[in-house]
């Protein structure tokens, strides 16, 4: 039987991630060690994913109070200059929103990778135990078999 092992690498953003100060619903500071079943641990890691929804709140917030101020505050047609500084903009405005998308279909890529590859680590794990134990299975039915 061949026992090949696979260590197990975290990614670079896991060590970065911990680094963030970790805070209950409390608001009360806890420490930094990977706990998935503490409770606190767990509210610390709602409360960084409410923080991110939070963000993206405030900017939808944003886009919407710019798009409709641009909709429903326009200005006579007769002012020529004054179209050309807004469709500037309007220009920057969609450059970053489509920068961002560009990062956020990135940054999911990433993480489909990464998922791909902690589903082929397990399958091969899994594959390795079911190896092993059929092994310990045919010797135990060998030995149990010549009694």
């Amino acid at each position: 039987m061949s026992s090949a092992s696979v260590d197990y690498i975290a990614p670079w953003w896991t060590y970065w991630l911990h680094q963030f100060p970790h805070v209950n619903l409390r608001f009360q500071p806890l420490d930094h060690t990977f706990k998935p079943q503490d409770e606190n641990y767990q509210q610390s890691l709602i409360f960084l994913g409410c923080v991110a929804a939070a963000g993206l709140g405030v900017n939808l917030l944003c886009l919407a109070i710019y798009l409709s101020c641009l909709c429903c505050c326009r200005r006579d047609e007769v002012e020529e200059e004054s179209k050309k500084s807004n469709s500037c903009c309007v220009t920057w405005t969609a450059v970053a929103a489509g920068l961002i998308c560009c990062v956020a279909v990135g940054v999911g890529f990433y993480g489909n990778s990464e998922t791909n590859d902690g589903v082929y680590q397990l399958t091969y794990s899994l594959y390795n135990a079911n190896h092993t134990l059929a092994g310990v299975d045919s010797l135990v039915t060998g030995t149990v078999g010549g009694m």
